[in-house]
């Protein structure tokens, strides 16, 4: 005789002990809570929230077991506002005009809602043109690095919210983008950050980043004559040496196109009078975006004597 596979019938009365269970309980009321989204209706267009409306409002209910297990689990609970003709501060009383603001199932009964009241502050909408502001972290391989500024493109953004809060923007900031071991140069679209996302709207989500990433290499620049500035006619100043050597650093394309005439090296007559040791340090003026990494001498002597 063969033997009998017990297996189903214990899984199946399992089962049905769970069901039974759960028919006799959630058939019960019990109390719960739960954060029901905040929804705006019929807000004017030409208005704005000059700060973040909250975005749950959270309720005790009570009732039946399987629905407000059937909300827990979904459903589509909201607590409705509608701002028709609303231009100014709104204050928001939760529990009034609770029928039609809060849609859950009828048979569910309210017992607190938190918070109790909230202000809603609405402003005129203005509109502000600002800078794109990129976001990086970027990592080289060695013996490379940036060449020149970061750009975007298009390098500003309009920005549409509340007078006081575009008042305080000064740029709007890309999201953050990491990149590592560059060597070669980089054009990356980055999407805008979301921070505001509530408050105010934005006529582009998107922008295009570019920079530069070249080789490093050195460059010397040889027998540049120092100059002074601001000698009075009366005097006359003597450099000594009268010229300097500098090397210069940055990418390999950027220092093949610079010339010697692009960078001056300078003393100020009135830094000379200001000075007590005799010996003062030439101020080197070039291209922003190359580094003077040695100078030679570093520092210059000086005399000052009446003019012949």
């Amino acid at each position: 005789m063969e033997k009998l596979n017990r297996t189903p019938i214990i899984i199946a009365s399992v089962i049905f002990a769970i069901g039974l269970w759960l028919t006799v309980n959630l058939g019960s009321d019990y109390t719960t809570t739960k954060d029901i989204p905040i929804v705006i209706e019929n807000l004017d267009r030409n208005v704005s929230f000059s700060k973040p409306p909250p975005e749950h409002i959270r309720a005790r209910l009570r009732g039946e077991g399987w629905k407000l297990l059937g909300m827990k689990l979904g459903g589509d609970a909201k607590y409705v506002i509608d701002l028709r003709n609303e231009r100014s501060t709104v204050n928001i009383r939760t529990t009034a005009e609770l029928a039609e603001r809060l849609r859950i199932p009828s048979d569910i009964e309210v017992a607190e809602l938190s918070p109790s009241e909230f202000v809603l502050e609405l402003e005129q909408i203005t509109e502000k043109r600002i800078p794109i502001e990129p976001v990086l972290e970027v990592t080289y391989r060695d013996g490379f690095n940036r060449v020149g500024a970061v750009s975007t493109n298009p390098d500003s953004v309009n920005v549409r919210g509340a007078g006081s809060v575009l008042a305080d923007l000064q740029s709007w900031k890309t999201q953050p983008l990491e990149l590592h071991n560059i060597r070669a140069p980089v054009r990356k679209s980055v999407k805008l950050s979301d921070s505001l996302s509530q408050i105010v709207s934005l006529d582009q989500q998107t922008t295009e980043l570019y920079f530069d990433v070249q080789p490093i290499a050195e460059k010397t620049i040889s027998g540049m004559q120092v100059e002074v500035e601001g000698v009075p006619a009366n005097r006359e100043v003597v450099i000594i040496p009268p010229r300097m050597d500098f090397i210069i650093r940055g990418g390999i394309n950027q220092l093949a196109a610079i010339e010697d005439d692009d960078f001056t090296a300078r003393v100020h007559y009135r830094d000379l009078l200001a000075d007590t040791s005799g010996i003062v340090a030439a101020r080197i003026e070039g291209p922003d975006d190359v580094r003077i990494v040695q100078r030679s001498p570093e520092q210059l002597q000086y005399v000052i004597r009446r003019a012949q």
